[in-house]
């Protein structure tokens, strides 16, 4: 990545960051969070990771929108991203709450790769990357369960809240209309959080009876 496009990230993730009300990073947390984009570029030319690629876009959609998370699971230990994929939101919250235990679950060998690289290039001990299914992951001891870009959502998602324990949480990176659909079919608390300077997106948080 040239330095023009480094620079420039690095002024839209502060500008980002501050738009949304979030807390300065650190500058090595920057720095990390750079690191990540930049490999993050050059994994997209061989794999498809993400569409949102342009650093404005992807430091407001990606890295603020995760790290805007972060506010809603004070207390929590540990976190699994289910279908973490490029990496959001497991990778800034790892950057971003070093005392958190994150786990990336990822079932694509070649996204799972990518995790591993990122976890070593950034030198996050708090960072966990496994490659399975969420069928075949026991999720049972986490506090936190949280998803951006998972496929078949509305059909996946019903059976998790059902199943989570009391001390539990499920939250999602989703558009209203996601919300509407879950709550439609399922008993269940839920607190909504909209995203910063978007007329779609919330932050869904589910809690069991």
């Amino acid at each position: 990545m040239s330095l023009e496009l480094e620079n420039e990230f690095r002024a839209a993730l502060e500008a980002a960051i501050g738009g949304f009300g979030i807390d300065p990073l650190t500058g090595e947390q920057t720095g990390q969070l750079v690191k990540h984009y930049a490999l993050l570029c050059r994994w997209n030319q061989r794999i498809n990771l993400t569409r949102i690629i342009k650093p404005r876009e992807a430091a407001k959609l990606h890295y603020a929108e995760s790290l805007f998370g972060a506010k809603f699971i004070a207390g929590a230990r540990t976190v699994l991203d289910i279908g973490s994929g490029a990496g959001f939101p497991a990778i800034p919250l790892a950057v971003f709450r070093p005392e958190l235990h994150v786990t990336a679950l990822e079932a694509n060998q070649k996204k799972s790769l990518f995790l591993k690289e990122v976890k070593d290039e950034l030198a996050l001990d708090n960072l966990e990357v496994a490659t399975a299914r969420l069928e075949e992951f026991d999720w049972a001891g986490y506090d936190v369960l949280t998803s951006r870009a998972l496929d078949r959502a509305e059909s996946i998602f019903p059976s998790i809240i059902e199943r989570l324990r009391s001390n539990q949480r499920l939250m999602l990176y989703c558009a209203g209309d996601l919300v509407a659909k879950l709550e439609a079919k399922l008993r269940c608390k839920i607190e909504t959080h909209p995203v910063p300077d978007s007329e779609a997106r919330v932050i869904a948080i589910f809690n069991s009876e």
